[in-house]
């Protein structure tokens, strides 16, 4: 594949939602605005222990936004260069261990081609392993990077571990990629993992149309973590919150075209016509049962468009 093939850092063409997807999309937002649900809740802080600010961004594609603001954790989830050569790579890792943040979390993304050894050999055509600008001869400084791999970070009196991947369902030919029937995330997150950085968004959400990974999805609800934060699908740009109940799951039945999505459908119109009837009269709450904690989903992506417009950071308080 010609390096000339990938100079627009965009995944697959917007897909047509099917009337099942769009219906089900909009009775999920309108049942999480009747449940008092914002698309930004406030933090959940135990008493006593210390608020941890996390400044998010994703696929910069070597661009260096300006308006980063301070925190105590900086999370790149991945896609930091164009075409993964070293210098594009050097020059993104040296311009984020200059920021002032405390910890500084780095994920690879597709774009990332010299951080795949397998890619490298797989691709001599493309000059990613010369001497003296491999993977081996990136400084890092003090950012950590994270292969599938976690790390604890200590802010204040609190310990957070954080879990990173580059892996994506396969698009083209790029690096850290799986067909779905190899997909690396059964387990693979830790059961007290408090930050999952990834690079691509589970399926049905911030995902533009389905672009995201189901299996990652299936996942994230065995395991639960606080924060997850991600890129890849640039028009996904967002935030939105999993709760683990019921509306999430008929609304998943829908967006997956699991068995029984009508079925599904039909519970999230009934739900919200209930719960919109019950705010008129006063009565009945506002959340379901089944939910075990929530998680917060940020899709950080920078670059917007074809122009590489930048767009703002984001910020995650926990």
């Amino acid at each position: 594949m010609p390096i000339n093939t990938i100079s627009r850092p965009l995944v697959g063409h917007p897909r047509k939602k099917s009337v099942a997807e769009t219906l089900a999309t909009r009775l999920h937002d309108l049942a999480r605005r009747l449940s008092g649900h914002t698309i930004h809740p406030p933090p959940t802080v135990q008493p006593g222990t210390t608020p941890i600010t996390i400044v998010c961004i994703s696929d910069t594609h070597g661009t260096k936004p300006s308006n980063i603001p301070m925190g105590d954790i900086l999370i790149h989830a991945g896609d930091l260069s164009q075409f993964g050569t070293f210098p594009e790579i050097q020059d993104q890792l040296t311009w984020l261990a200059s920021q002032p943040h405390e910890h500084k979390i780095v994920v690879a993304g597709n774009h990332d081609l010299l951080l795949d050894r397998d890619f490298v050999e797989a691709h001599p055509d493309r000059e990613l392993g010369r001497p003296g600008k491999t993977r081996g001869d990136l400084e890092w400084g003090d950012v950590q990077y994270l292969e599938h791999d976690a790390v604890y970070v200590a802010v204040g009196d609190r310990w957070i571990q954080v879990f990173g991947s580059p892996w994506t369902p396969r698009c083209g030919s790029w690096a850290f990629q799986y067909e779905n029937a190899n997909a690396p995330w059964e387990g693979a997150l830790p059961d007290d993992a408090d930050v999952v950085v990834v690079h691509g968004p589970p399926k049905g959400y911030l995902d533009d149309g389905g672009k995201g990974c189901e299996i990652l999805l299936k996942e994230l609800w065995r395991a639960r973590p606080r924060v997850v934060v991600c890129g890849h699908i640039h028009a996904g740009r967002g935030q939105k919150w999993l709760h683990f109940d019921r509306v999430d799951r008929w609304y998943e039945d829908a967006v997956l075209g699991r068995k029984w999505a009508w079925v599904s459908i039909a519970y999230l119109a009934f739900w919200v016509l209930w719960r919109a009837f019950s705010r008129v009269l006063s009565f009945g709450r506002g959340t379901l049962k089944g939910g075990r904690g929530q998680t917060q989903l940020v899709n950080a992506a920078v670059v917007g468009g074809r122009n590489k417009r930048d767009a703002n950071a984001v910020v995650v308080v926990i």
